[in-house]
């Protein structure tokens, strides 16, 4: 029992952290390497925080390219990344869900947050005020090169 309840520390300070400080503005994104998840299941907040500080971003557009392991609780944006592959992703995010499931079954009075996996930035957040671009600026693909030579180049994927 010890054990677990040094694995949810972290988890329950997150979460902790938003009641005690939801009058506080959001700070934006918190982008942390996804690298630190499994360290979120033993570490203290304080430890975490300072072992990753991570890199402020005041809105998902500015994020680099790439898989984010996102959890967003009240005023929370913590967004894991950027990580190359979707299939990585996905296993730091069973990691992170299992460690807020923990923290959350020691504390159920934790409700409405959000834990996903996306490929950042979107669509809707690269394009001003999330309204994608108009059908005016979207050309269409080129035509696939007929012949040998595009049946050469679609088998090779040129």
């Amino acid at each position: 029992m010890r054990f677990i309840g040094k694995r949810c520390l972290l988890a329950c300070g997150l979460l902790a952290v938003t009641a005690v400080g939801s009058a506080q503005p959001a700070p934006g994104i918190r982008v942390i390497e996804e690298f630190a998840i499994p360290y979120s299941g033993f570490l203290s907040k304080a430890a975490f925080d300072q072992r990753f500080p991570g890199e402020f971003k005041s809105e998902p557009a500015k994020l680099d390219r790439g898989w984010y392991v996102i959890y967003e609780h009240q005023r929370l944006n913590y967004y894991f990344g950027p990580i190359l592959l979707e299939s990585t992703g996905e296993d730091y995010l069973a990691q992170l869900t299992a460690t807020v499931e923990t923290a959350v079954a020691q504390r159920p009075s934790i409700t409405d947050y959000r834990l996903a996996l996306s490929y950042e930035p979107s669509l809707q957040s690269s394009s001003p005020e999330g309204k994608e671009p108009s059908s005016v600026d979207r050309t269409p693909p080129p035509e696939p090169p007929s012949g040998l030579w595009g049946l050469i180049k679609r088998i090779f994927s040129f």
